[in-house]
């Protein structure tokens, strides 16, 4: 006999080399990064690893806190202490002097085994031992669905009182096993409440039975036919969310599990090292953590001193480096150095666990279009039942039994949990494919604002542009000065500035062993330059056209030369002596990589790039040009940025700003959506979106993934209600017996299941051309 449930393409046993179903394997472990499946727990894994049966399944004690596993609904919260779960077993690592290993993920009866495109990071090679998933639920629906059907098919042995009866009793099984399993199962948080989709199968039953007990065998049959469809259509229905699902919430509990690591307090100063030996997981706000080079970062920090190289989240493939200041997210995995930091985050507080596993906070629940998908099951259904009920009384010419079927096949289109679910789903998937990039969402809301967006300002310097501008053009117009003398002034003008532009002068003068001069009186202007006064007693003007036209300098004479610099893109500073210009210096900065990537995502999802920079509109329009972007902000001033960002907001646009915290604060604060680059892991603020990377594709990436998931959400839900809808109204009019209703709710939520199934194969064969499903690079 097949087997029930999902199936999945046999695999050898790594112990035995039977063909086996990946699914229902009797064991399931990683080595070594890999998913190795297992006939037996005992024989053939010990026969994999060459240990004795008894050995190799030799296990210890250990005490792991609930506070890291996101609570069940059904669960207590826990307390802010904290608390100790019952012992669990779990398997020895290979090396004796090893720390504490992860504990178990907290898999439930919906939770199977499969391979993830993740890898898991640990101290030693992978043994994480998963759990044989229960499948309690999963009979339950099996059972309603076999009774249900067999209600509906014994009508066709007609009307007598026995068959009726049978009928009802057969539907009546189905119904208390549908009860049964929402009294039985976890309840996800993106699950709607099971009153209105049980009160459709208790109610036509009962209606079967009034109406077979009062004599009237064909309104028996036909509730009883009713009461059977009702029953059939919830169980599947409930198979269909569950398989639908199935991969975000495997997904889900890989995240939990690898987040779920201890980690080491840091020891004091003067203190013994044995300290930072003990592996704890009560790891709170504001304490030392000292991870080791190998482990797993167990809380979101900032580092305290010194630098380390570490894989920045998790499924990251590249090392970057962090720098004392930096923050860095739990999941990461310390690849050389001793990271030693604060911990900002713990627990569900962290940037990767907050809209992902904490049961308060989940985006597939709490996201605004999860929520109208809970409330069309939940409470509209109740307004279908209404209006089903007067229609059918208006039109006339029927019992208050076929009024009554009426109403509750009304109700029974919309009160489903594929109607419920479904928008939970492409919220829970989008949600995943985001971390997948380093891309971490403060809250519902701020994904939902997200996916809203229209407009992306990008603050050009560092963002579009590398940050590092290297010196291009030296001129000395008029020959008051030698051009070398040109470039002492300016970088004696800027060395204690710590702009981009300030810093490629000062590192322009080392090059050419040019030494600064000794500029007196240096007065900084943000966004514009430096006024001094030379070391010789003249006045100096180093910076943009506008700080010298403020200072009343002319430059008609050189105003060709700097447009055609401009031209090229190039960012122009002028030395005035005197009120004389006396230099031009043409400053070129390059495009980071993937800048005309992180254009072209948000052009695919219909969001207008804008470019706001603080360089004149020539230099503008030249990168630009480059970009393919025509919406440009030119000569903005660091502290107008947030006024410039306000007049979009205030046109009616939804604003997304993408920059870098400390240096864009101005125009995150005022946006809509903040876009922080490198941000995760520390205080969130008002930024609504942080990235673990520097990537300004996976800036682009967060708004278009957001986008992407919200619109795969509404095309789900619509291609789900619509049917229902159809059948409801036809039924309500008279048009189509009350039986169709369910069957055309049903027809919808199947179509929305293979909607999913769809673009699973999309993204899988983007992925095999080596793209993501948003068309974009892989992950770094």
């Amino acid at each position: 006999m097949r087997a029930l449930g999902p199936v999945a393409d046999p695999v050898p046993c790594s112990g035995c080399g039977k063909l086996l179903d990946p699914l229902r394997a009797g064991h399931v472990a990683i080595f070594d990064s890999k998913f190795h499946f297992f006939c037996d727990r005992h024989a053939c894994r010990a026969h994999f690893l060459g240990e004795p049966p008894g050995e190799a399944d030799g296990t210890r004690q250990a005490r792991v806190p609930l506070s890291f596993f996101a609570p069940r609904r059904s669960e207590p919260e826990p307390s802010r202490g904290h608390i100790d779960a019952p012992i669990v077993p779990f398997h020895a690592p290979a090396s004796s002097d090893a720390a504490l290993p992860e504990p178990p993920a907290p898999f439930d009866d919906r939770t199977l085994v499969e391979p993830i495109a993740h890898a898991i990071h640990t101290e030693e090679p992978s043994r994480i031992d998963v759990p044989e998933p229960r499948d309690i639920g999963a009979l339950l629906l099996v059972i309603a669905t076999i009774a249900g059907t067999l209600a509906v098919a014994l009508g066709l042995a007609g009307d007598a009182a026995l068959v009726i009866g049978a009928r009802i009793v057969l539907a009546s099984v189905g119904a208390g096993m549908l009860v049964g399993r929402a009294a039985t199962t976890p309840r996800e948080p993106s699950d709607p409440h099971p009153a209105p989709i049980l009160a459709p199968s208790i109610i036509s039953l009962v209606l079967a039975a009034f109406a077979a007990l009062r004599a009237h065998p064909s309104l028996g049959a036909e509730a009883a036919s009713l009461a059977g469809i009702i029953v059939t259509a919830t169980a599947v229905g409930a198979w269909l969310l569950e398989g639908a699902r199935h991969a975000s919430l495997a997904e889900r509990a890989f995240v939990a599990q690898s987040l779920a690591v201890p980690g080491r307090r840091a020891p004091d100063d003067g203190a013994t090292g044995e300290i930072a030996k003990n592996k704890v997981f009560d790891l709170c706000p504001g304490e030392q953590v000292l991870v080791e080079p190998g482990e797993v970062v167990p809380v979101d920090l900032v580092v305290g001193s010194g630098e380390v190289f570490v894989l920045p989240w998790l499924g990251a493939t590249t090392p970057v480096r962090r720098r004392a200041g930096e923050p860095v997210v739990a999941g990461a995995k310390v690849v050389r150095g001793r990271l030693r930091g604060t911990c900002t985050f713990a627990g569900n507080d962290r940037a990767f666990a907050r809209v992902l596993l904490d049961p308060r906070r989940r985006a597939d629940a709490l996201a605004p279009i999860a929520r109208a998908s809970r409330a069309l099951a939940e409470r509209w259904s109740l307004a279908a039942l209404v209006t089903g009920a007067l229609s059918a009384f208006i039109a006339g010419g029927r019992s208050y039994v076929e009024i009554t079927m009426t109403a509750v096949a009304s109700h029974a289109a919309l009160a489903t949990t594929l109607i419920a679910g479904v928008a939970g789903v492409h919220v829970a998937r989008g949600i995943l494919h985001a971390q997948r990039r380093g891309i971490a969402y403060k809250s519902e809301g701020a994904w939902d604002r997200a996916a809203r967006v229209n407009v992306a300002v990008f603050c050009a310097r560092g963002t579009l542009l590398l940050g590092e501008p290297e010196l291009a053009e030296l001129e000395a117009p008029g020959g008051k000065l030698e051009p070398l003398d040109v470039l002492s002034l300016a970088a004696g003008a800027e060395r204690g500035e710590e702009h981009p532009i300030a810093t490629a002068i000062v590192r322009a003068a080392v090059t050419r062993s040019v030494r600064p001069d000794g500029v007196r009186n240096a007065h900084h202007v943000p966004g514009l330059g430096v006024t001094a006064v030379t070391s010789s007693g003249e006045d100096l003007c180093v910076g943009s056209r506008a700080l010298l036209l403020a200072n009343r300098i002319s430059i008609a004479a050189a105003e060709q030369r700097i447009a055609e610099l401009e031209a090229l893109g190039r960012t122009v500073v002028l030395v005035a002596v005197g009120a004389r210009l006396v230099g031009i210096l043409g400053l070129q900065d390059g495009l980071r990589p993937g800048a005309r990537a992180a254009v072209q995502h948000l052009l695919d999802a219909q969001i207008e790039p804008v470019i706001m920079s603080g360089d004149a509109r020539e230099t503008c329009e030249a990168i630009g040009h480059s970009l393919d972007v025509d919406h440009i902000r030119p000569e903005v001033l660091p502290t107008e940025r947030a006024a410039e960002v306000r007049r979009l907001i205030d046109a009616g646009m939804s604003v997304a700003v993408l920059g870098h915290p400390g240096v864009d604060d101005g125009a995150l604060g005022a946006a809509d959506v903040a876009v922080a680059l490198g941000a995760a892991g520390s205080s969130p603020g008002d930024l609504s979106v942080s990235l673990a990377s520097d990537d300004v594709r996976d800036a682009a990436l967060a708004l278009a993934i957001a986008h992407r998931a919200r619109l795969e959400a509404r095309v789900g839900l619509a291609i789900a209600v619509l049917p229902a809808l159809v059948g409801a109204i036809a039924v309500a009019f008279g048009v189509l017996p009350p039986a169709y209703a369910p069957l055309a709710s049903l027809l919808g939520g199947a179509m929305a299941v293979l909607h999913v199934r769809a673009l699973d194969r999309v993204r899988e064969s983007g992925t095999t051309r080596g793209h993501t499903w948003e068309n974009g690079p892989t992950a770094p």
